[in-house]
C-alpha cells in the first residue's frame, strides 16, 4: 500500500461514510469487511427505529442521499418507519456508487510497527497503514447477563443471533428487555407463531411522537433531523464535538434520557393483547433442564421455557474486539471500556481512531445510530488531510 494509506475496519454504514470522505479528498484509503454485513443479518420482515431523515449515510457532495436513492430507483420516499429491505438496498447502492472497492476479507490482526500499523488478513495477506479507522459496528459488544453466560447456545441466544423466527414455532419463548430489540423481537417470534412472554426490570416505555405527527413544517422547531432522543434533550446531542465538552456527570445523563430503553409507536398494536408482558421483574437465575432452560424470577415466580433470547442490546469495550494486538490495546487511554478520543475521533494512539459504539462515551448517543456517521468522517477527513 502507499505511503500514507489509510485503512478502514468495517464496511457499514460509518466505514463507507468515512472512506466516501477520505476518497474525496484524494486521501488513499482502503476498506475491509463485508458491506452492510451487520444489516444484512437481521430479519428481513425488520422495521427501522430511526426516521428517514436520519439514515443518509454521508459523503461529501451529498450526492447519495437516502432521498436521492429513492429518487433514482422510484421507491416511496419518506416512508415511516422504514422497512429494514430499503436501507438495506440503499446502503449497497450507496457502496456500489462511492465505495466500488471494498476488499471483502476480515481483518485477523492490527499490530502497532512504530511507524504506523500492520494489518494481517484471512486470506494470508499483510499489509501496512499510516492510519487506521476501526469501524468494526456494535456485533461484539453484545450485552450478555450474567445469569445467561453459563448457558448452551441451543437454549439461550442474542437478538443479534437471529435473521429468523419461524424455528421457533410452537415452542415457548421468553424474551429480556424492553427495548426496541426485545419489543421487535417480542413481535416476531408471535407472528412466527411462537408462545411469547416478554420479561422487563422496569416498564415498558412506547415513544410518543405527537409533536412530530401534528404540527407540520414546525415539527423541525421539536425533532432536529438527526432525531435522537425526547424534545428538548434531541437538540442537546445532536452536536456531537459540543456534547464531549460537557461533564462526565452531564453526557452520562443526557445519554440516560436520550437512549433510554423505548418501543417505536408503531410497533405497538403488534405488542399488546398479543404478547404477554412481566414489568419490573428480574432474572435471578437460569439453569438447564434438559432440553428447556428454567427461570427463577424476583417476583418469587419461576418459568420452564424452550428458548430465552436476549433483547439486552449492547455494551461498547474495546477488549471485546480480538483482532487488536494487546500490547496495542494497552497504549489506548480508556473509560470503562470507551478510548478516549480528541475532537478527531482520535485515540492516544496517534492515527489510529474509533467510531460509533465506541465513540459514544466521548461524542454521545448519535454515534449509535447512521447519523451519527457524517461528523466521524467529516472529522476524520480533515485530520488525515492534515496529516501526522
Amino acid at each position: 500500500m502507499k505511503h500514507g494509506t489509510v485503512a478502514i475496519i468495517g464496511a457499514g454504514p460509518y466505514g463507507l461514510a468515512i472512506a466516501a470522505h477520505l476518497k474525496g479528498r484524494g486521501i488513499p484509503t482502503h476498506i475491509f469487511g463485508k458491506p452492510m454485513e451487520f444489516w444484512q443479518n437481521m430479519p428481513p420482515a425488520m422495521y427501522l427505529k430511526s426516521s428517514w431523515s436520519a439514515l443518509s449515510i454521508s459523503d461529501p457532495a451529498g450526492k447519495y442521499s437516502l432521498n436521492r436513492f429513492s429518487e433514482i430507483t422510484g421507491i416511496p420516499g419518506r416512508q415511516e418507519p422504514v422497512p429494514l429491505q430499503t436501507f438495506l438496498r440503499y446502503g449497497h447502492w450507496f457502496q456500489q456508487q462511492v465505495v466500488p472497492d471494498v476488499d471483502q476479507v476480515y481483518v485477523q490482526s492490527l499490530t502497532g510497527n512504530g511507524q504506523g500499523f500492520h494489518l494481517d488478513l484471512a486470506d494470508g495477506r499483510g499489509i501496512e497503514a499510516s492510519r487506521v479507522i476501526v469501524a468494526a459496528g456494535i456485533s461484539s459488544f453484545a450485552c450478555i447477563p450474567d445469569f445467561a453466560s453459563h448457558l448452551p447456545s441451543a437454549l439461550v441466544s442474542h437478538s443479534q443471533d437471529h435473521s429468523d423466527f419461524s424455528c421457533f414455532k410452537g415452542k415457548s419463548v421468553v424474551v429480556i428487555g424492553s427495548g426496541q430489540s426485545a419489543l421487535e423481537c417480542a413481535a416476531l417470534l408471535h407472528e412466527a407463531a411462537a408462545s411469547v412472554e416478554l420479561i422487563a426490570r422496569g416498564t415498558v416505555i412506547w415513544i410518543d411522537r405527537r409533536l412530530y405527527r401534528y404540527t407540520g413544517p414546525a415539527k423541525r422547531i421539536f425533532y432536529p433531523p438527526s432525531d435522537v432522543g425526547p424534545p428538548g434533550i434531541n437538540w442537546l446531542v445532536s452536536f456531537p464535538l459540543l456534547f464531549r465538552h460537557f461533564s462526565d456527570e452531564a453526557r452520562r445523563s443526557l445519554e440516560a434520557r436520550a437512549i433510554r430503553p423505548a418501543g417505536a409507536p408503531w410497533l405497538r398494536p403488534r405488542i399488546e393483547k398479543k404478547v404477554r408482558i412481566t414489568e419490573r421483574t428480574e432474572v435471578l437465575n437460569a439453569t438447564e433442564r434438559g432440553s428447556k432452560v428454567y427461570l427463577e424470577l424476583s417476583d418469587k415466580t419461576t418459568r420452564e421455557v424452550d428458548h430465552v433470547v436476549l433483547g439486552t442490546g449492547y455494551r461498547a469495550d474495546i477488549h471485546k474486539l480480538k483482532f487488536i494486538d494487546h500490547s496495542l490495546l494497552l497504549q489506548v487511554k480508556e473509560c470503562n471500556g470507551s478510548p478516549l478520543l480528541n475532537e478527531w475521533f482520535e485515540s492516544s494512539v496517534p492515527n489510529l481512531h474509533f467510531v460509533g459504539a465506541p465513540a459514544g462515551y466521548a461524542f454521545g448517543p448519535l454515534c449509535r445510530f447512521v447519523v451519527g456517521s457524517k461528523i466521524a468522517a467529516r472529522q476524520i477527513a480533515r485530520r488525515a488531510t492534515r496529516g501526522t
